[in-house]
């Protein structure tokens, strides 16, 4: 069914919350779920690995792919083609104005890989402690790059409300729930994985601590 957005800035606030959730769903979520076992979680190219790769290239490797800009190189070489062939040059003005234009800024897209960053840090923090320090070099890179780039190489952008940022600034708390379910999901997990492991090692040190004791 085709949905009906009254402003330009709800349906931006709709697609920015479809692809969160889709983008969580794809690449954080489904690492748990095609490594069901938890003791090799932390093993070399397993779950830990996985989830510590994917958070890097999120907050490292996406701004900087952003701040590359491919569309705009390419409209930078064809302005130095055009360029050199002078007065052949056969660009209409139109064309050549909208060369000349920065590319537009894709709101929802921008805010979604974001989002997808702190929720993937704070749902792997139970298990992988460096996902939260990343999140903040993430931030950090992102709000630089998205700064940079609005304000230097995009076009003016559309008018939006203040919807948007209110929305998504609501709905950081609602993030916390992830925290709390990954936190019960990863400490069940593990602690029934290495229940036996976690027994024995506990009488050891009963044993070891009493025996001192006595003495």
């Amino acid at each position: 069914m085709e949905e009906q957005h009254e402003t330009l800035t709800k349906l931006n606030v709709s697609v920015a919350i479809k692809l969160t959730i889709a983008r969580f769903l794809n690449s954080s979520v489904i690492l748990v779920l095609t490594n069901p076992d938890p003791k090799n979680w932390f093993k070399g190219g397993s779950l830990a690995y996985d989830a510590t790769i994917l958070i890097v290239i999120m907050a490292i490797q996406t701004p900087f792919l952003y701040l590359a800009n491919p569309t705009q190189i390419k409209k930078s070489i064809t302005i130095w083609r055009e360029k050199g062939k002078g007065e052949e040059s056969k660009l209409t003005q139109r064309e050549a104005n909208t060369l000349y234009e920065g590319t537009e800024i894709d709101a929802a897209n921008n805010i979604s890989n974001y989002m997808v960053l702190i929720m993937t840090c704070i749902f792997y923090s139970p298990i992988i402690p460096l996902a939260i320090p990343l999140a903040f070099v993430g931030s950090f890179f992102n709000y630089w790059v998205y700064k940079y780039m609005l304000l230097r190489k995009h076009k003016m952008p559309e008018m939006f409300s203040d919807t948007m940022a209110t929305f998504f600034s609501d709905f950081m708390p609602i993030v916390l729930i992830v925290w709390g379910l990954a936190f019960c999901i990863f400490v069940d997990r593990i602690t029934k994985a290495y229940h036996t492991e976690f027994k024995t090692a506990l009488e050891s040190e009963v044993e070891y601590f009493s025996g001192w004791t006595e003495t």
